[in-house]
């Protein structure tokens, strides 16, 4: 093989190892799914030590599966993916997240926890636009 193709390889396998890396840190990856029974429902531990129990009904690629299928999911390597070897599927743990999670009733919802946080600097900051508001309306004569 040419070096130069070598060298080509080498840098082309150095950036794909920092974005997996880069990945890794960044987006969900699970460390364990379970699927329940009772609830007809994945449990999904994530590497960061977060857990969330999904209803499989959520997912459209497995409204139609048997228990008996779901419940011999398999983590994919990293904990990228889902693997259910009866059904051919996998299943991309970000993916399923971002799909899950992207819809406007989940914007919606996360919109409505935002507005609720508060701290000083947001304080501070609807007071300073308050008064800016005030001053505007002032100099246009509509605050006598």
């Amino acid at each position: 093989m040419p070096d130069w193709i070598e060298k080509e390889l080498r840098a082309k396998f150095a950036r794909a190892s920092r974005a997996a890396r880069r990945a890794a840190n960044t987006e969900p990856r699970a460390a364990r799914v379970v699927y329940r029974a009772q609830k007809h429902a994945l449990r999904i531990e994530l590497t960061n030590g977060a857990s969330i129990t999904l209803p499989v009904r959520l997912i459209p690629s497995l409204k139609e599966a048997r228990s008996e299928d779901i419940r011999a999911v398999e983590v994919l390597g990293r904990g990228g993916g889902l693997h259910f070897e009866s059904l051919d599927l996998d299943l991309s743990v970000p993916g399923l997240f971002c799909s899950l999670f992207s819809g406007p009733e989940a914007l919606a919802q996360l919109d409505r926890v935002g507005g609720r946080i508060s701290s000083a600097a947001k304080a501070a900051a609807a007071r300073r636009n308050g008064r800016k508001a005030a001053a505007r309306a002032f100099d246009r004569g509509q605050i006598p």
